[in-house]
């Protein structure tokens, strides 16, 4: 019996020692892990802002792996014409909202300072040209570098389509294509590119060729960037405002429609110190 009683005494106690472990082990009734951000946004406009855009995407999803930014490279005017219809979440320009714009409901905000360089071939031996001398050139009231500095040769006009915002952005500055005044349009034998890597390739393979683009997308060992007004463009002077030819990057949305959240995201990390950051780190002058 006491070999009995021993063996009932000990399976007793480790059904008690296994229910507690049981008990123990049990799932406790908690609030469920939140889901990462996840999600697609829609983006797309200003081909100036490719270089920054594509880092400050990079960063957040790599930050992000269930977010995916798309950004459409079609110029600041389909940014803004495609954030108004609502294709874009946001939208991208490299130049200021007009009041027709604001009055539809888009909302611009800036985010980084850019300067714009005007770019020539590297064999050209022009340094500098001031405000005049561009409108002469851009108008076709120049045609010959020997008149601002260069050799006896014509000038290739080298400008951006139509709706680009860093056309618009020139011609503000410069005082061109300014309504009802002939003497302001851009010469119509003009190259037209549709991006600002077009404009860096046609300026490095036409000797007479001047163009304009955005100093944070400047290769200085393809192409010249000339003095404006005297002043050489540098992160420097275009912090300081000595260099003339600058204009902000803005982000654009529309009043009334409710960002995603991963947009939102997106968009509060641009503002961010961590995408400000980004911004600095790609030649533009931050916002902060």
């Amino acid at each position: 019996m006491n070999k009995i009683l021993k063996k009932v005494l000990t399976l007793g106690l480790a059904v008690v020692v296994a229910g507690a472990l049981f008990v123990g082990c049990s799932s406790p009734t908690t609030t469920p892990t939140a889901q990462s951000l996840s999600g697609i946004v829609e983006t797309g406009g200003s081909t100036s802002v490719e270089k920054v855009m594509n880092a400050l995407i990079f960063q957040f999803q790599g930050d992000n792996a269930q977010v995916q930014i798309k950004y459409q490279m079609n110029g600041s005017g389909d940014g803004i014409k495609n954030t108004a219809s609502g294709q874009y979440e946001i939208g991208h320009s490299s130049r200021e909202l007009k009041q027709a714009e604001l009055d539809q409901g888009l909302v611009g905000k800036a985010y980084a300072i850019d300067g714009i360089a005007l770019i020539v071939n590297k064999e050209n031996t022009a340094k500098n040209l001031t405000k005049e001398q561009v409108f002469g050139i851009y108008t076709g009231k120049i045609t010959n570098w020997k008149d601002v500095g260069g050799a006896d040769s014509s000038i290739t006009v080298v400008t951006r389509e139509v709706g680009s915002g860093t056309r618009t952005a020139v011609a503000d500055l410069v005082g061109l294509e300014i309504a009802g005044k002939d003497d302001a349009k851009v010469i119509s034998s003009a190259t037209v590119c549709n991006d600002t890597g077009s404009v860096q390739t046609t300026v490095t393979t036409n000797k007479n060729a001047i163009g304009y683009m955005s100093f944070s997308d400047l290769d200085a060992t393809k192409v010249t960037a000339l003095r404006y007004g005297g002043v050489a463009i540098s992160e420097a002077t275009i912090k300081d405002g000595t260099y003339g030819l600058k204009r902000d990057f803005w982000i654009i949305t529309k009043k009334g429609t409710t960002l995603s959240a991963p947009a939102k995201a997106f968009y509060d990390f641009i503002l961010s110190d961590a995408g400000q950051a980004i911004v600095k780190a790609n030649k533009l002058l931050s916002i902060k």
